[in-house]
């Protein structure tokens, strides 16, 4: 195998070993998006929880649910771009707009700092990898 330019000799990686993560396990890298999913998707579920939906709030609870998981599936069975840019785009608006309201309020403090735990984890270098590298 040749060596991927760029690296020192002594310590260069073929081509063969360059999708594996620093332990040199393969699966290693999935185990990363994994947790990292879960760890988006545990702070998704804080974030609906925490959010006033108006009168009749359990549909809509449910409803703002099903698309944050359903987006988190999709960035990791079929490593969507979009899927991942969206769900970042949208969490960073919410983490910017309640952490201008979480100077009067405690509620908006814990709202902005769910946000940013959903989109914190889509922005790993695991993540990025895992929608780069397309099957």
């Amino acid at each position: 195998m040749a060596p991927i330019e760029g690296t020192v000799s002594g310590s260069a990686r073929t081509r063969a070993d360059s999708g594996r993560s620093a332990a040199g396990a393969p699966g290693a890298d999935a185990s990363a998006v994994r947790r990292w999913l879960l760890a988006s998707g545990a702070f998704l579920l804080l974030q609906v929880a925490c959010t006033d939906y108006g009168a009749d709030a359990g549909p809509a609870a449910v409803f703002w649910l099903a698309i944050g998981v359903v987006l988190l599936r999709l960035v990791y069975t079929r490593r969507s771009r979009v899927a991942r840019g969206l769900v970042v785009v949208l969490a960073l608006m919410g983490a910017v707009i309640f952490g201008l309201a979480a100077l009067d309020s405690g509620r908006a403090a814990v709202l902005a700092i769910a946000y940013l735990g959903q989109a914190l984890p889509l922005l790993t270098a695991a993540v990025r990898r895992h929608v780069q590298a397309r099957a």
